[in-house]
């Protein structure tokens, strides 16, 4: 009995396969799936006044049912069960190769981005000397300037410009003048954090930048006065902007008079670390960070984030007067990675030694005096000249001994 006939294929109906039956009766109609035949089963006969066959298109004769248990239908049936399994196993295939192909895609488009080289200046170099001969008049000036000869730059080079041009030509005014409007500090040349972040956006407006993709973000940092021991509250501004499909977060005025671009398109997890915006959104995470969790942290900057660092017990304070503090980094740098002590009210530094577990893992011991309270800060250090090194904080632990 061919239950693979073009006949049997092109009639079955669905609806009897299911069809709910007399509890008489003692055998379910077991009818390949893709026989395509309205069929019936009754003590192994197909009668032509049986309800699921429809006899104004088929004769008795022309029914042809498979009446038994599931173990018969498996024997006389495994063509047909082969045929689902496989349609099964392609349809999951399928479904396996797409989302490959999804995710290698984003992948491709974040290399694509990421192989952006955004340290790299050179590209803007003549462009930002050409700037520095037309920025002495208003900034209405500027801006014309701006649009009738940058405007055709790509993306990433209208962004290198105006963030090159505001590190290295505004100063940020530490005697407290907090005019924000950049029409008005435009010719003093000196703004606070608000006014760098008006002022790029309205460079990268000038040279048709879509408004759309660049923002000015307020919300919460760990600059210099800030203190795991007081709340923090909204104190400064930065910005975002998307350049070729990513979002880049920036801040001007902490790379002011910087020649290495610290807070320049930082990666976003790390970005977070000593910038929480208002609105979590801004924080271009999968899984954002609340107030609390911010300030709780330790306390890093940029170059933390360079040296891929990672502190085990993350937390900005610690209550104990003795223990150690556990710092993992890229291993290129290793012999450049110090600790000191500070005390809050004191300028004087004491070194820490540090203990070299493996490379790129170094375990920092302290111990604190009864009452006493200091910033254990961790170090990179930078050769000025054949005997002197700098040294930089990028993290830092508040310690109480009580």
């Amino acid at each position: 009995m061919n239950y693979f006939s073009d006949e049997n294929r092109n009639n079955f109906n669905f609806k009897n396969v299911f069809k709910k039956r007399s509890p008489k009766k003692r055998y379910r109609c077991l009818c390949p799936i893709f026989s395509n035949i309205k069929q019936c089963c009754k003590e192994k006969i197909c009668t032509c006044d049986c309800n699921c066959c429809d006899c104004s298109v088929l004769s008795c004769s022309c029914c042809s049912c498979s009446c038994g248990n599931i173990k018969d239908f498996v024997k006389n049936n495994h063509i047909c069960l082969a045929w689902i399994i496989s349609i099964i196993f392609i349809f999951i295939l399928i479904i396996i190769i797409a989302v490959s192909v999804s995710k290698k895609k984003k992948e491709e488009t974040n290399s694509e981005n990421s192989n952006i080289n955004l340290k790299n200046f050179a590209t803007i170099e003549s462009k930002y000397k050409d700037l520095l001969n037309h920025d002495d008049g208003t900034l209405t000036e500027f801006c014309n300037y701006l649009s009738s000869k940058y405007s055709t730059l790509s993306e990433e080079d209208k962004v290198k410009l105006t963030y090159r041009w505001l590190t290295e030509n505004i100063v940020y005014d530490k005697d407290g003048n907090v005019e924000r409007d950049p029409d008005k500090f435009f010719q003093s040349k000196t703004t606070v954090c608000s006014g760098y972040a008006r002022l790029f956006t309205r460079m990268l407006k000038a040279m048709n930048y879509n408004e759309e993709n660049i923002k000015n973000i307020a919300g919460y940092a760990k600059g210099g006065e800030y203190s795991v021991l007081v709340e923090p509250k909204v104190d400064h501004e930065w910005n975002a902007v998307k350049i070729n499909g990513k979002w880049c977060l920036i801040d001007a005025t902490w790379d002011a008079g910087e020649t290495n671009y610290t807070y320049f398109c930082t990666d976003p997890k790390c970005f977070v670390r000593d910038h929480l915006p208002e609105k979590s959104e801004n924080q271009f995470l999968d899984k954002t960070i609340d107030l609390n969790t911010f300030h709780n942290l330790a306390w890093t900057n940029g170059l933390f984030c360079e040296l891929n660092g990672e502190i085990i017990a993350d937390k900005s304070i610690s209550n104990s007067c003795s223990g150690k503090y556990t710092f993992k980094y890229d291993s290129k740098y290793d012999d450049q990675i110090g600790a000191v002590t500070k005390k809050e009210d004191e300028n004087k530094i004491n070194k820490l030694e540090i203990k070299k577990i493996k490379s790129g893992v170094v375990e920092i011991n302290y111990q604190v005096k009864s009452g006493e309270e200091l910033y254990i800060h961790i170090s990179k250090k930078t050769m000025v000249d054949s005997t002197t090194y700098k040294h930089t904080a990028i993290a830092s632990l508040f310690v109480k001994c009580s």
